[in-house]
């Protein structure tokens, strides 16, 4: 697996988490495959492989998907919100990752995760999530429906796809990925999550 390969995989799990807070933000449910394998995603620190993250390419089927679609060069007016997200995500955990002392703290948190049940995990992870990324700058604004973000549950489940989102820009930015490469390599990684897409 080459490169570009490995980046179109982590932005694709960037992608598909913020998807799901969109769709939690809008109707109060996520896409229960994905989500799983989103905040499954946050508790796999050391993987075999980029796609082993995701449990394999079937994990990061949505995120590639949007990718195939061409999110990154001509965005339909719904992925314009996911993109957003993801560009706040990004910029988020590049100011988390600045400071070491900061993103250490962060990656002992995300170890504790391990110890959670699945019924925990989405309040374990919003946990994390407020106490590590949300007080950095810029926060990311969510919009959707209050009658949905006011829901038991919801709330805490958006902020573990933000989570989710931010293990996955980690990785983004451990496989060589910045905001250059958002433009210089957009049409490649189009290329390349078609090709990974149809390798599932």
């Amino acid at each position: 697996m080459n490169m570009i390969e490995e980046r179109t995989i982590a932005l694709a799990g960037v992608l598909q988490a913020c998807q799901q807070v969109q769709a939690l933000a809008r109707t109060g449910v996520a896409d229960e495959s994905v989500y799983s394998n989103s905040i499954q995603s946050v508790l796999v620190l050391d993987a075999l492989s980029t796609p082993a993250v995701f449990g394999g390419l079937g994990g990061i089927r949505s995120g590639l998907q949007l990718l195939e679609n061409g999110v990154l060069n001509s965005p339909a007016a719904d992925d314009l919100e996911v993109l957003r997200y993801m560009m706040a995500t990004l910029q988020l955990q590049n100011q988390l990752y600045k400071d070491q002392q900061k993103f250490n703290a962060f990656g002992q948190a995300i170890e504790r995760l391990s110890g959670f049940s699945k019924d925990e995990l989405a309040v374990a992870c919003s946990d994390v999530y407020q106490a590590h990324v949300s007080v950095l700058q810029p926060q990311v604004i969510v919009q959707g429906e209050q009658e949905h973000l006011q829901n038991d549950g919801v709330p805490e489940q958006v902020r573990a796809m933000l989570l989710a989102a931010v293990r996955s820009a980690v990785l983004w930015q451990q496989k060589g990925g910045g905001k250059f490469r958002l433009v210089w390599e957009r049409t490649r990684m189009q290329n390349a999550a078609k090709a990974l897409r149809a390798q599932h």
